[in-house]
């Protein structure tokens, strides 16, 4: 499926900062692994097209992105079936903390760093955990 290769292509992109290019290969990634069923990979490039809007300077579209992703992942994946459930929901709410920060909605993000550290706190390995406990620090009120 060429859903895959155009998301981590995307990737790229993003880590570039080249975030129009990511937003277009993304929206391509998503509409074939919709079309081809394939629910992780659906909320993997949602949540990043969640994050090149934002590096666009689209907060709100950002923010709507990574709650779709959670959505897919909460009702249609399970820890049963998806080796990577727990990593998946880990980056979403990573991804969404980071959005909810630059749009000033600190105790929205915190909730999110802390859901990262709370749910998965036995189950993921420490440096994963690391964004969401950098993000919990010196963000402002508790």
């Amino acid at each position: 499926m060429l859903g895959r290769p155009l998301s981590c292509a995307a990737d790229v992109h993003l880590r570039l900062g080249h975030y129009r290019e990511a937003k277009r290969l993304l929206r391509q990634a998503v509409d074939l692994v919709q079309q081809g069923g394939d629910i992780f990979l659906c909320a993997r490039s949602l949540t990043r097209l969640g994050t090149a809007e934002q590096g666009a300077g689209n907060l709100s579209a950002a923010i709507s992105f990574h709650h779709q992703a959670l959505l897919l992942h909460r009702q249609l994946l399970s820890p049963l079936t998806e080796p990577s459930y727990d990593w998946l929901e880990m980056d979403i709410r990573g991804r969404l903390g980071r959005a909810y920060l630059a749009a000033g909605r600190v105790r929205e993000a915190r909730e999110q760093f802390q859901a990262v550290l709370d749910v998965h706190g036995s189950r993921v390995h420490r440096t994963d955990r690391a964004p969401a406990t950098e993000g919990l620090k010196d963000r402002g009120p508790r």
